[in-house]
């Protein structure tokens, strides 16, 4: 597995931001005093989340095919 260009991953995060924009995030009470930099930081931890788990599926798949 390779690992996603930023170009693709600037693209998937985009489309997150459309399918959850903050005005909804907002409307949830545990979200409701969110700022702008705090729903762009959420987003960012979730980036790094995400390929953090790619990262090891990878490095799992060269571990199997190794053995």
């Amino acid at each position: 597995m390779q690992k996603p260009d930023s170009d693709t991953i600037q693209e998937a995060t985009m489309r997150a931001k459309q399918r959850l924009p903050i005005g909804q995030l907002q409307r949830r009470n545990k979200y409701k005093d969110i700022s702008e930099q705090e729903y762009n930081d959420l987003f960012n931890y979730a980036e790094a989340f995400s390929l953090l788990i790619l990262e090891s599926l990878s490095k799992e798949e060269v571990i199997e095919c190794e053995l």
